[in-house]
């Protein structure tokens, strides 16, 4: 019994196989994550069927679901643990719903007129620090120990240290503060795919910048 165990874990893992393509992925293998996602993607595509409403539509499309979770499962392939093909298609089909969920919220948000609560003077030390405060969810007053001017040497720096589209889709959006529609056009993309792109760029700034009490003391 242990033995035919053994056989059938050495053909699931034979050279081209699904679990071989994970564990050459997860070591780093660009070309076997790219060959896994286009075998796995079809399943995902599947799963995600009839899952935007109606009325969004024309603003967001499965593709553009797939295409956001693709580029995630490349930047993120370091922090998948698993090594069957389950696991993978699991970890895969969370990633875009997320992305998908992501894309409806805010696109709900923008059509309700709630996705600008707080404009300030384009790329002002005022819009750095609107962002600070976004990514590290915070709304207190910059401390003395990181001012304005601080607060905007740290964003820059770590906005040097995102993929060059989530760079720019944060850029566009939250320091400039141009609309969905805006960006869309400069980025080549549908609104509802800029609006899953800033929302991951956002998650990665945070996790970059960390928690806010490593920037703020008491109160100014």
């Amino acid at each position: 019994m242990d033995n035919q165990r053994k056989l059938d874990q050495d053909e699931a893992r034979s050279p081209g196989s699904i679990e071989d393509l994970i564990d050459r992925a997860r070591a780093g293998d660009r070309s076997a994550l790219g060959d896994l996602l286009s075998r796995i993607g079809p399943q995902i595509r599947k799963i995600l069927g009839g899952a935007i409403p109606k009325r969004w539509q024309s603003l967001l499309s499965i593709d553009d679901v797939l295409q956001q979770t693709y580029v995630d499962a490349f930047l993120d392939i370091g922090d998948f643990a698993g090594t069957r093909t389950e696991a993978f298609k699991g970890w895969l089909s969370t990633m875009a719903r997320r992305n998908l969920h992501d894309a409806i919220r805010m696109l709900s948000a923008e059509r309700r007129g709630g996705n600008r609560t707080r404009v300030t003077q384009a790329m002002s030390d005022e819009s750095f620090v609107a962002l600070f405060e976004l990514s590290c969810g915070t709304h207190s007053t910059p401390s003395r120990k990181a001012g304005r001017g601080e607060i905007r040497i740290l964003i820059e720096d770590a906005l040097q240290r995102l993929p060059p589209d989530y760079r720019q889709a944060v850029v566009l959006f939250e320091l400039e503060a141009q609309r969905a529609e805006q960006v869309a056009e400069v980025l080549n993309r549908s609104t509802g795919a800029v609006f899953m792109l800033r929302a991951r760029a956002l998650d990665r700034l945070a996790s970059i910048l960390g928690p806010a009490s490593k920037y703020m003391g008491g109160p100014a």
